[in-house]
């Protein structure tokens, strides 16, 4: 079975200004390349989850072959977020490979320590379990650089197909790539394929028109694009003392509370509104019961086993382990900032004929955007908003107006992500040997809302009409738990996926073109 892939590459987005260029050929018309020797893996996205399965293969299965695809130019992770205060929220112990096999040279131990004793020892003596941010995403560049021999960026995936044997079985799989950096097609066979994408930021409708990097008229980004979208208005991230706007962060996450704290100190004059739907923000559940039972490798098995009702029920038990929470020390940081500008205010009062200030920053709970206009001719630069939100309250009745219409210079939208069904697109010639991908392609929910086998592979219609195995890694939170997408299962899960590989002892062979 084949599918036809899009007949046009667009290097473009969609609103982009009509190109000098001479047109985009047709995919027809690239060069294409093949490497016709069958991998024993390849590997769709080289984020954390993809780096840990190639830490895992390659010391589990020395001497077979494997790749993985990435679209983006080189490595990165999160570069939007990495912001000077932030810190990890899980422990240096769960890295890309230690609990998987703690002499692997790929832990964050073994980071440190290669750039020498002093690095190594000066993290011991900070005393703290949890790096920055900023030293995480140091470590996993590291290792990707370790990896590169196993990486092929700017390579954006077209198509899956099986490929029938003469017996009628599927035992490999064809891939199809865009290569960005030759414009050619390159073509690829193998015997397992991971899917690692990661998750897509959710933008709702009401901001969608105005949310850039698409084009729109105001500045309205997601927390994903932060630092890019700072760097648009002011032509750098660096901050401004100076500067006396009014931005508005939407959400009561963790990142929208690391965006509402890093504004206050980048633009020490500005004012910042955080608008959220609850009644308070509240601080993440990081106990050692809750993060043993929520979190630790081993529970997954329990959970799997479990009814889908009780998943569910658990899940929701956790919800505050994971979402629309946020660290509690940085919690108390924003609440102390609220006070201090309540005492400069009521300070104030003791001045004869001296007006309270008004607030400079505002944490407005209970509350949501209702309309979400751009402002045109504005100069962000200079200060001028961009984007005028109006703002109403989630209670039935409240003594004060129920809606108010503020202008912003810029709009932060901590909105979550999520993993739609076209993420997957590219696998729909296979759907119809593998029930549960049909189901999530379609939009309906899989039997007992289980995507994968407790392996990480779809389950086949028929295990005699298809061979290859075909891993989804981090969108199975209601069949695997609450840790499916997140760091902490990382390196056992690459363990469980590099034994679940299929056919590493055959030679194999691609099937004669039809």
């Amino acid at each position: 079975m084949t599918t036809t892939p899009p007949m046009h590459y667009s290097p473009t987005p969609p609103l982009s200004p009509p190109s000098s260029h001479p047109p985009t050929p047709l995919l027809s018309d690239l060069p294409v390349q093949t490497d016709p020797e069958p991998y024993d893996l390849l590997g769709i996205g080289f984020g954390p989850t993809h780096l840990a399965l190639a830490i895992a293969f390659e010391e589990e299965h020395p001497g077979k072959r494997a790749v993985f695809v990435e679209a983006k130019d080189g490595f990165s992770w999160h570069p939007a977020l990495l912001l000077p205060a932030s810190r990890m929220q899980i422990s240096f112990l769960k890295d890309l490979a230690t609990f998987r096999n703690p002499q692997s040279t790929y832990s964050f131990i073994s980071y440190l320590h290669s750039h020498g004793l002093k690095r190594l020892v000066g993290f011991s003596n900070i005393g703290s379990w949890t790096p920055s941010r900023a030293e995480w995403a140091g470590y996993l560049a590291w290792a990707a650089t370790r990896l590169g021999h196993l990486a092929a960026y700017s390579n954006r995936v077209l198509s899956v197909q099986p490929m029938p044997s003469v017996s009628g079985s599927a035992k490999i799989l064809k891939v199809t790539c865009l290569d960005a950096t030759t414009n050619t097609l390159h073509v690829r066979y193998t015997r397992n394929l991971s899917v690692g994408t990661g998750a897509t930021p959710v933008i709702p409708s009401l901001f969608k028109p105005l949310t850039l990097p698409a084009g729109g008229e105001g500045f309205v980004a997601h927390t994903s694009d932060y630092l890019p979208t700072l760097r648009r208005i002011f032509g750098s991230d660096e901050g401004d003392l100076s500067f006396s706007g009014r931005f508005a962060v939407v959400g009561g996450g963790q990142s929208c509370a690391e965006v509402f704290n890093d504004l206050l100190s980048r633009y020490p004059r500005a004012s910042v509104d955080m608008i959220h739907r609850s009644s308070a923000l509240v601080p993440a559940d990081d106990s050692p019961f809750v993060n043993a039972r929520a979190f630790d490798p081993a529970s997954t098995d329990e959970f799997h086993a479990l009814p889908v009702s009780d998943r569910l029920e658990r899940l929701h038990e956790f919800k505050r382990a994971n979402y629309s929470c946020i660290a509690p020390e940085l919690l108390e940081s924003m609440y102390k900032t609220l006070y201090r500008q309540r005492v400069q205010s009521d300070a104030s009062l003791l001045s004869p004929n001296s007006p309270p200030p008004a607030p400079t920053h505002r944490i407005l709970a209970n509350s949501h955007v209702t309309s979400c206009v751009p402002l045109q001719a504005s100069k962000p630069q200079s200060g001028e908003p961009t984007v005028s939100l109006t703002v109403s309250s989630l209670l039935p009745s409240s003594s004060s107006s129920t809606s108010s219409t503020e202008n912003y210079t810029a709009v932060f939208l901590g909105t979550g992500y999520h993993r739609p069904p076209s993420s997957l697109s590219f696998l729909s010639s296979c759907a119809p040997y593998l029930p549960t991908l049909s189901s999530f392609l379609n939009g309906s929910t899989p039997a007992e809302h289980q995507l994968v086998q407790r392996e990480h592979y779809l389950p086949p219609a028929s295990d005699g009409a298809w061979k290859a195995r075909v891993f989804v890694l981090g969108f199975n939170e209601k069949s695997h738990g609450l840790s499916d997408g997140l760091l902490s299962v990382g390196a056992v899960r690459a363990g469980e996926v590099a034994r679940a590989l299929t056919g590493m002892k055959e030679d194999g062979g691609v099937p004669a073109p039809a």
